[in-house]
């Protein structure tokens, strides 16, 4: 126990790594049964709400067909969100490329003025 506890001391970067990784394997277990406990209230939510339209579509309760539309606009909103998020990103891409020549292009510009103005040194 002495050579442990001797060994934490002498190098307490291994003592953080190892609370570090058991802080993650806990909040990992703890997610993971969240997540599940979330996928199965959804589920069934899933199958009342199918047994619901199922059963008799007409007599559907009027907040379910607002909760069906609006989850149908946030899908909708959603997609066109990502498309114009993924042509943004494409956009920035294209001038982070280009960027650096423009960054040379504008110290060469400023050294020729400064040439200019103050002559060849």
């Amino acid at each position: 126990m002495d050579v442990i506890t001797g060994y934490i001391t002498a190098h307490p970067s291994v003592f953080v790594l190892g609370v570090i990784l058991i802080v993650i394997l806990l909040v990992t277990f703890m997610f993971k049964s969240l997540i599940k406990l979330v996928l199965i209230m959804l589920f069934i939510l899933l199958a009342a709400s199918a047994y619901y339209y199922v059963a008799d579509p007409a007599k559907m309760p009027g907040k379910v067909k607002e909760s069906v539309e609006l989850f149908k606009a946030g899908v909708h909103e959603l997609g066109d969100k990502s498309r114009s998020f993924v042509t943004d990103s494409k956009e920035l891409f294209k001038k982070t490329k280009e960027a650096p020549g423009n960054v040379n292009k504008l110290l060469k510009e400023s050294k020729s003025e400064t040439e200019k103005e103050y002559g060849h040194e």
